[in-house]
């Protein structure tokens, strides 16, 4: 696996988890929203970084070659 595919890996990791984690799937509150939606909410909001530094290391690489 090249090093640009690595960081949109997080995200995804942890929405597919995110029903099977204890810490997430019980009832409860954060925010004063249910916790695998503030989760999830948070983890889509996180591959725009994940996607940008991700296309930031496949410009570097491109600009080497």
């Amino acid at each position: 696996m090249r090093s640009y595919h690595w960081p949109p890996l997080l995200p995804v990791l942890a929405l597919v988890l995110m029903p099977f984690l204890p810490f997430v799937n019980t009832t409860g509150l954060w925010l004063g929203l249910p916790r695998m939606m503030v989760w999830g909410a948070f983890w889509c909001l996180m591959f725009t970084p994940a996607l940008l530094l991700s296309e930031r290391l496949l410009r570097g690489r491109e600009d080497e070659s």
